[in-house]
């Protein structure tokens, strides 16, 4: 059992058997990714099949994105480290432009599944969709960049100091 932990695990990363059986495995988790968006793609929007018979598969594609994310964060690699101001501006200018794309994407998604709107109000309500849903978005990610930053700099007092 230990065995297969450590091989899991990546603890014995150094060994190259062991980082090609990685490597590997990891080739196998995008197959397994891509037949799932792709079964999601046929079955759930190409032919509109119920959702019964392809939920499945966008569950499964649902915990590789959130394990990955849970991973990758975990690493630092989603964040990586913000250390002078600049690099601060330069973050959070990104992050805005991110954060009104994907709004803008919101926006067309909900456009493309309830028809363009006719009214006003309905054009209101879609102006108001993107600029609720960007401004939370950026405020979220705002805040995570502002902390990586507040640690960033912690860190280097810390070291300075010792």
């Amino acid at each position: 059992m230990n065995n297969l932990r450590n091989r899991l695990s990546g603890v014995n990363g150094e060994n190259k058997r062991v980082k090609k059986e990685q490597k590997i495995w990891s080739e196998i988790g995008m197959i397994a990714g891509a037949f799932a968006l792709l079964d999601v793609i046929i079955r759930g929007i190409m032919f509109e099949f119920p959702f019964e018979e392809w939920a499945a598969s966008l569950v499964f594609l649902f915990i590789i994105i959130l394990y990955y994310c849970i991973r990758a964060a975990a690493c630092g690699m989603l964040m990586p480290r913000i250390d002078t101001e600049e690099e601060l501006q330069k973050r959070v200018k990104q992050q805005r432009i991110e954060s009104i794309a994907v709004a803008f994407a919101v926006v067309v998604l909900t456009m493309y599944d309830r028809g363009i709107p006719h009214t006003f109000f309905a054009w209101l309500k879609m102006i108001l969709l993107f600029i609720v849903c960007g401004g939370v978005l950026f405020l979220l990610r705002y805040v995570i960049v502002k902390l990586a930053y507040r640690r960033a700099v912690k860190e280097e007092v810390k070291k300075k100091s010792s």
